[in-house]
């Protein structure tokens, strides 16, 4: 066993200089990397995500007379963008109902006058 030299422990603590945060950067661990780059895909496709045609109210009321005639899946494209100026995820299900101007569409609410373009899924 090796004697306790307090002048050794006093010049290691005056010259001995860690790196901080530095040493730290390369210990990226697998799920930290997987995560980022499902982010940076994420960003992506929200940059990529472009608007159909916009529809007229009478063509968009046609395709939802349709949907719930025949019980059929939707995609609501709406005309809002979010802070970034990225188009919102479109929102697709069926219509579970309406109120007023309000359209459930599986978990959620379109307000009619907010919906740029509709269309049936195809199956």
């Amino acid at each position: 066993m090796t004697e306790y030299d307090p002048d050794l422990v006093t010049r290691f603590l005056h010259e001995y200089q860690d790196r901080g945060m530095m040493k730290w950067n390369g210990f990226y661990l697998s799920d930290h990397t997987s995560k980022f780059n499902k982010m940076a895909k994420s960003d992506q496709v929200k940059r990529e995500r472009k608007h159909s045609e916009q529809m007229s109210n009478y063509e968009i009321d046609k395709i939802i007379n349709q949907a719930v005639i025949k019980k059929q899946t939707i995609i609501v494209e709406l005309n809002i963008r979010n802070l970034n100026d990225d188009i919102p995820e479109f929102i697709e299900g069926k219509i579970i109902g309406f109120i007023d101007n309000k359209l459930f569409v599986g978990n959620s609410e379109v307000v009619l006058t907010e919906i740029y373009s509709i269309k049936i899924k195809k199956q």
